[in-house]
């Protein structure tokens, strides 16, 4: 089984099929279920964020497992394959490896080192054990990929330099109104997105912070920990004439605030200055609000725009060398350990040879006396070992090589060896 990336991104794919692309959390089981039904992918991690969606898999047959999984992303957004076909990464094993790594260690984030998908690396791993399709191949990439990140976090400043995107957010509506200071605000979702919202507007000194959620006992309970007000969606108007920020970060398939009730809102507050900050995926924004008088709206599409490049140069280089070597390391000892079944089936082939010969020997002479029988069976092992000693630690010094896995899959072809026996 060799480790397979199939992946969608803010840097592949526009905003409109990302967000049509984004799988519910209710559906991540039906999600992994789909991909993991196939008899050529034996394990299924799904990683899926604000700005992407990802797939690594333990396959056999890569292609016709990429094909599967291409199927699966469109049948779930109920998009054609060809549209997920053109904004897709394929990656396979070392590339794999290291993408995963660079995913976790925040290189590969809208704001650079932001540590929120540590979290989420954390529970696509938990969803797939849970889901029974992650077996010892991915949770050792995942679990490994988790201490890179803990390495590239401690010994460099990437995790403190880089910024979540809510923090950077937040730094561009502060920009706009010149600090939030005693500024009125409306949070809607109570996920970690918008906790996370109302607790730094707390920390930046808002002053009154509405906070609506599907559930309301979601927002009656962080309402209570920031010193905050919960409201209902049906009571938002006047909370809308009085805003100077709304931020939303929803699960919401549809637009949760459009343009028409925005604009009234806005009519009655004179149109001056509102930050809308959008910060789900799909959009909980109708765009159009971005043409309401005064109203400047900001997504993940425009917040990828604004911390392109962020970043210290000097930590995020350490931190692309730590996921170099620890990439090597782990695919390593991803072929040291193919060496042990190959060297078992290797064994357990000669073994087998020489059993049937001896069985035969015992056959056509079947007077031989014990001590020479005993003998002839030392002497045919010894000449056996002799023979598998160089192939054997060759393999063990060829699989530390780029080329190693080369080499060790055609031994196991030239041999005609079984390698599910081995494991076995």
């Amino acid at each position: 089984m060799r480790i397979h990336h199939i992946g969608i991104d803010h840097r592949t794919a526009p905003i409109a099929l990302l967000e049509r692309l984004v799988i519910p959390r209710a559906r991540l089981p039906e999600a992994l279920r789909r991909i993991s039904d196939h008899p050529g992918i034996g394990e299924v991690v799904l990683l899926t964020t604000c700005h992407r969606l990802e797939a690594y898999v333990a396959t056999d047959r890569h292609s016709e497992a990429t094909c599967h999984v291409v199927d699966a992303f469109a049948g779930l957004a109920g998009v054609p394959a060809h549209a997920v076909w053109e904004s897709a990464s394929i990656r396979r094993e070392t590339e794999a490896v290291t993408h995963l790594f660079r995913v976790v260690c925040g290189l590969e984030s809208m704001a650079v080192g932001e540590e929120q998908i540590v979290a989420q690396v954390r529970a696509a791993l938990r969803r797939a054990r849970a889901a029974s399709t992650a077996g010892p191949v991915l949770t050792a990439l995942t679990e490994s990929a988790l201490r890179v990140s803990k390495q590239a976090r401690t010994e460099t400043r990437v995790g403190r330099a880089g910024v979540s995107l809510v923090h950077a957010a937040f730094d561009v509506a502060a920009g706009e109104h010149g600090g939030l200071a005693g500024r009125t605000a409306l949070v809607v979702g109570t996920g970690t997105m918008g906790a996370l919202a109302a607790r730094l507007l707390r920390d930046r000194g808002a002053g009154d912070v509405h906070i609506t959620s599907r559930t309301h006992a979601n927002a009656v309970r962080l309402a209570e920990e920031v010193g905050g007000t919960a409201t209902t969606s049906d009571a938002w108007d006047p909370v809308l004439e009085r805003c100077d920020l709304v931020v939303t970060s929803t699960g919401a398939q549809g637009h949760v605030l459009d343009a028409d009730r925005l604009r009234v809102a806005r009519k009655a507050a004179g149109n001056r200055p509102m930050v809308a900050l959008d910060l789900a995926m799909p959009r909980d924004i109708d765009p159009l609000c971005a043409d309401v008088e005064g109203v400047r709206l900001i997504d993940i599409e425009e917040l990828g725009r604004l911390l392109t490049g962020h970043g210290a140069a000097g930590d995020v280089a350490r931190t692309e060398e730590i996921v170099t070597e620890q990439a090597a390391v782990f695919l390593a000892r991803r072929l040291e350990a193919t060496v042990k079944p190959l060297i078992v089936a290797l064994r357990g082939r000669a073994r087998e040879v020489v059993d049937q010969e001896l069985a035969r020997l015992a056959h056509r002479l079947p007077d031989m006396a014990d001590r020479e029988r005993a003998e002839t069976v030392a002497a045919v092992d010894r000449i056996v070992g002799k023979l598998l000693h160089t192939p054997i630690v060759r393999a063990k010094q060829l699989s530390t090589t780029p080329e190693g896995r080369l080499y060790l899959e055609a031994l196991f072809r030239l041999f005609d060896l079984d390698l599910s026996e081995a494991n076995a």
